[in-house]
């Protein structure tokens, strides 16, 4: 599901011209290499923790940096980057929590609320 959401926003930030492609996307907007998004959908695995929070991040930054701008254009893609900045922090909050609690289950530690 969330490398359904990386790809989203690999195209919105296309359409704002802020990147190429998914190369450019998976160097610049994960840090991660540029076959990252190739080898989460062949291997069918979910993006990391950390590449979800480098992307909020910098969504982040940029939303910051339009919101600056007193024109049409740069509100209409600070919405849109908020927008895509919203559904990234979502899905990082989800694979979060999924990695503690699969912690706690493990441990099987009755003191320690997994839900």
């Amino acid at each position: 599901m969330t490398v359904k959401l990386l790809e989203a926003v690999c195209t919105t930030l296309q359409d704002a011209n802020l990147i190429r492609g998914e190369k450019e996307f998976c160097l610049l907007w994960l840090a991660k290499s540029e076959c990252y998004m190739r080898t989460l959908r062949f291997n069918s695995i979910e993006p990391s923790a950390e590449a979800l929070a480098t992307l909020s991040s910098k969504l982040g930054y940029y939303t910051n940096q339009l919101a600056k701008r007193d024109d049409d254009t740069s509100a209409y893609w600070r919405d849109q980057l908020t927008q895509q900045r919203t559904k990234t922090q979502a899905a990082l909050e989800t694979r979060v929590r999924q990695r503690w609690q699969s912690v706690c289950a493990a441990r099987n530690n009755p003191r320690e609320k997994c839900t």
